[in-house]
């Protein structure tokens, strides 16, 4: 899964009040790190070596934003100068509405910026969908061209048009099968054959902010 800190150049971080901006909230809020990272499901370490190693150098925006949200502070007072002023003097993509390709209403303008780097053979095979349900706004871009189990990662599955989803690993269990976890924990986890795994899309990318070329 490409994410904020794999794909900005080395001049674009999280600036250090940021950081410490982030630190005084959860001091204040009596948080324990490990368990605050846990509640936006990353490992226990990993808040502690953002904020005190600066790895990874950029909170990718799907995390920022879950960490907003229960710290109760607007997520722009975490962002990083430098991604606010991302602006439509960028260059643009235009991604489609995986639910509706048709109607040219549902698209969406998204910055190369924040793709750079990022290892695709074709545009055309890049959409998008967004969580409606929640104030979260979480977009997510998925290549559908992917049909198959290419390494550990978060993938788009489809179970009888049910469309959800699901980080995938190999199986601890057995080298012939896979291990299933969907992204909801509403829905149990499962090992499966890869060759009868029905995978629509690999996840690129989920966000939490869009820049528009208005």
């Amino acid at each position: 899964m490409v994410n904020t800190e794999r794909i900005i150049n080395k001049t674009n971080v999280d600036n250090d009040d940021v950081r410490e901006k982030i630190k005084k909230l959860i001091k204040k809020r009596n948080y324990n790190l490990r368990n605050l990272s846990r509640n936006i499901n990353k490992n226990d370490a990993y808040l502690q070596q953002y904020l005190y190693r600066g790895t990874p150098k950029v909170l990718p925006e799907e995390y920022r934003l879950m960490l907003a949200k229960i710290l109760d502070v607007n997520v722009n007072e975490l962002i990083p100068n430098w991604l606010k002023d991302l602006s439509s003097k960028e260059e643009f993509i235009i991604l489609r509405n995986i639910e509706k390709t048709v109607d040219n209403s549902n698209q969406i303008s998204f910055s190369k910026e924040l793709l750079s780097g990022l290892d695709f053979f074709n545009l055309e095979n890049l959409y998008y969908f967004q969580n409606h349900k929640s104030n979260n706004h979480i977009t997510t871009i998925v290549d559908v061209s992917i049909k198959e189990f290419i390494k550990p990662d978060i993938y788009l599955l489809n179970d009888k048009k049910n469309y959800f989803l699901a980080t995938i690993e190999f199986s601890k269990i057995s080298e012939n099968k896979l291990s299933v976890k969907p992204y909801f924990n509403n829905f149990s986890p499962f090992q499966i054959n890869a060759n009868i795994l029905n995978i629509s899309g690999k996840i690129l990318w989920k966000c939490s902010k869009i820049f528009k070329n208005e």
